[in-house]
């Protein structure tokens, strides 16, 4: 795979995320994304020559090799939303599944989101692009009644995944490829915040509003989505899946397909740590207000709608606060009163999406010492004051 590494961007501050056995990351490390762009309903057709970009770091780009595959280098413990341009019309090698050329097609490709990842420690692999030509993308939009606008993008936003069995996750593209059609039958979506019933592919392949849940294509869509951010989470009767965040803006459409967005998981398997929790601890520091006031402040970034949990300990006290944390940036001050003796904080970070997911983060904070002559000083001040009048 020819590797495509984009401008490495430092972040601000030393992070240790904790998930279970989950190891420390710091600031300015970068994880790699990877995966192959294809033709949608043509696993045959890589798209080579295609750009791939991410919507919080412009600055970040790869392009397709001969193959349609791609690698970029992200930043670690960010959410990440990376898409691939529109392009051609270009001629594209057909290969079997071997890699062999079989022969060529002309087409013109449509711009497609993936989900939002939140990079922790760990690569992300096999993040495929399935990308329609035109003859695809407008008879998606005539059956499933989108309206677009003047440039053809759908007016509102477009929600699709694939509740994918677990044959098609950590494997080769060509195993992927043997093993389509790859969807489990039977699972059921949703969307939090709601956004309605999607509408499920059926086995030929074809939106069906008559169809109750997954088919063996294991298609889903929700075909008009307003701006927001979307935790999409997958059920089933006998089996589990993983969930997924969908960032929705005017005219995107948001395919998180196999074996990435509802994946299947194995009996007792938890989901990969790129996929929740869109969320993180920013930073937490301790500053002085006064001679005996300290002030500690706690910063934290989300993408999404989370459950924040903060406890700060710090030598006797224990302090915390328990809200819902919307997409953007918080910072939460804790006040470090005299009686607090301790140089050090322990701050306790809870985050918990829609799907029940968690990730802690601790961070030990330093805390300015008490300046103990604070009211000696200041009565002595007072004195002089009264003796000079």
């Amino acid at each position: 795979m020819k590797k495509v590494t984009g401008v490495l961007l430092m972040l601000a501050a030393a992070t240790a995320m904790l998930a279970g056995a989950q190891g420390a990351t710091a600031a300015g490390k970068t994880v790699e994304i990877s995966g192959r762009a294809f033709i949608f309903n043509h696993m045959s057709t890589g798209i080579s020559n295609a750009t791939i970009k991410v919507r919080e770091f412009p600055s970040l780009s790869a392009t397709t090799n001969e193959f349609g595959d791609y690698t970029l280098e992200v930043p670690d413990d960010a959410n990440v939303t990376p898409y691939i341009e529109s392009g051609g019309p270009a001629v594209l090698t057909m290969r079997d599944k071997d890699g062999n050329p079989t022969g060529t097609m002309t087409a013109h490709w449509n711009e497609i989101d993936l989900q939002t990842f939140h990079t922790r420690g760990e690569d992300i692999e096999n993040a495929n692009f399935q990308a329609p030509r035109d003859e695809e993308y407008n008879g998606l939009k005539f059956l499933l009644n989108v309206e677009a606008r003047e440039d053809g993008r759908p007016k509102d936003c477009v929600i699709v995944t694939t509740s994918s069995a677990r044959n098609v996750r950590d494997v080769d593209f060509r195993t992927y490829w043997i093993n389509t059609p790859h969807g489990v039958e039977g699972a059921t979506s949703h969307a939090v915040p709601d956004i309605g019933a999607p509408v499920y592919f059926n086995d030929s392949v074809i939106p069906d509003p008559n169809q109750p849940h997954s088919s063996g294509d294991g298609g889903i869509i929700w075909p008009k989505v307003p701006a927001g951010t979307y935790r999409i989470i997958t059920e089933h009767p006998e089996t589990r899946f993983a969930s997924f965040l969908a960032t929705c803006a005017p005219g995107r459409v948001v395919n998180a397909n196999p074996p990435m967005g509802a994946y299947q998981l194995n009996p007792g398997e938890s989901p990969r740590t790129f996929s929740n929790v869109a969320a993180n601890l920013a930073s937490a520091k301790a500053v002085r207000k006064s001679k005996t006031k300290r002030k500690l402040h706690v910063v934290l970034k989300s993408g999404e709608n989370i459950d924040a949990d903060v406890r700060v300990k710090a030598g006797g006290a224990n302090l915390g606060r328990a809200f819902q944390l919307r997409p953007g940036t918080r910072k939460i001050t804790f006040t470090l009163g005299a009686r607090i003796k301790a140089r050090k904080a322990k701050v306790t970070v809870r985050l918990k999406d829609a799907s029940g997911v968690s990730f802690t983060t601790v961070r030990k904070v330093n805390v300015p010492k008490v300046i103990k002559k604070a009211k000696k000083n200041a009565r002595k001040a007072k004195k002089k004051g009264a003796k000079r009048r």
